[in-house]
């Protein structure tokens, strides 16, 4: 079932895509190309497939994106930035703790309960690996999701929060991953058990970075703050 577009609302961390607006043909290759992935995995993802599922010329996708290396690192721009910035469309202004860390797990249960949707980008891992150019814009685009991971707990504000603190975005990003691969793996895969115990260590978390960091209050920012 296709998704429904909305209007991604980020914090103000500057996005580095590389395909940021992308015309009909582009926008149907992209599309094209997310399903064979989906359906038979990096394998079936050849030029030829993707502009026959697309309805276009093969030579399309060189026009739009230069190379199928180009296509895929659409791909990965597309699932890590559109899929996860999504996680903080729900927050409403001036959002409480409680409505930050439900916003949150309510975006990892769309991700949990979607499972072709990151079907894809796991079958694009393993050449990432491999890939130097690609592994390092994964590296790039983790950065940005760490960081808005950050924000939108209103975990970036307030002073220098400690180390521990420091890298609860990075934290929170394998957490999304781990529910997404365990999603995929175990048929009928009940996410609630895991929000659950999420739900608590993201409560301590946020308690802790509120009372104190390094000695001083770590005031969390309200969401409107968040808004670009």
């Amino acid at each position: 079932m296709a998704k429904t577009k909305r209007a991604v609302r980020v914090p103000h961390i500057a996005v580095p895509r590389s395909y940021a607006s992308l015309p009909p043909t582009a926008q149907n290759l992209l599309n094209a190309a997310k399903q064979i992935l989906q359906e038979e995995g990096l394998g079936g993802l050849t030029l030829d497939a993707i502009a026959t599922k697309a309805g276009v010329n093969k030579a399309a996708t060189r026009y739009h994106f230069g190379s199928k290396d180009g296509l895929i690192e659409a791909i990965v721009d597309e699932v890590v930035l559109n899929e996860c910035s999504e996680m903080a469309n729900d927050l409403p202004p001036d959002a409480t703790m409680d409505e930050r860390i439900e916003s949150f797990l309510q975006g990892v249960r769309r991700i949990a309960l979607d499972v072709g949707g990151f079907s894809g980008f796991f079958d694009i891992l393993p050449h990432a690996v491999r890939d130097w150019q690609l592994r390092q814009r994964l590296v790039n685009l983790y950065a940005v999701w760490y960081q808005w991971n950050m924000d939108w707990l209103g975990l970036a504000v307030g002073g220098e929060p400690p180390r521990e603190i420091a890298s609860i975005g990075r934290l929170t990003a394998a957490f999304v991953d781990g529910v997404a691969v365990q999603a995929l793996i175990e048929p009928n895969y009940d996410p609630e058990p895991v929000l659950a115990a999420m739900r608590f260590c993201l409560k301590s978390t946020l308690e802790a970075a509120a009372n104190t960091a390094h000695g001083a209050t770590h005031e969390v920012a309200p969401a409107a703050e968040l808004r670009s």
